[in-house]
């Protein structure tokens, strides 16, 4: 007599439904820039900026995923009203700080 249970086929198509949004979103969200909000920028990495630039007042924060790597630009302003864009790699490396004009 033939097995004509399917209930064991049931659970890989559930998983697959379940987890392809999520793949292909990692998949297409790779090198583009996300705006996040301030509170959502880790401690760390906020700490480590306003040591770079004691009395900077964030603004605006965005999180990229390039090669598998977390890198957050964050933008805020000194008391004397200049601005800066600051790179800054999750694991606490600052890529770039840029005066904007």
């Amino acid at each position: 007599m033939k097995n004509t249970d399917r209930s064991n086929v049931r659970l890989p198509l559930a998983a697959i439904a379940l987890f392809s949004p999520l793949l292909l979103s990692a998949c297409f969200d790779k090198g583009r820039e996300t705006d996040i909000p301030l509170p959502e920028v880790p401690a760390n990495i906020v700490n480590i900026v306003q040591n770079a630039l004691p009395g900077i007042s964030l603004k605006e924060a965005e999180k990229e995923i390039r090669d598998e790597t977390v890198i957050y630009e964050l933008e805020g302003a000194l008391l004397n009203g200049k601005e800066y864009k600051i790179k800054i790699a999750a694991d606490g490396t600052i890529i770039k700080i840029k005066l904007d004009d």
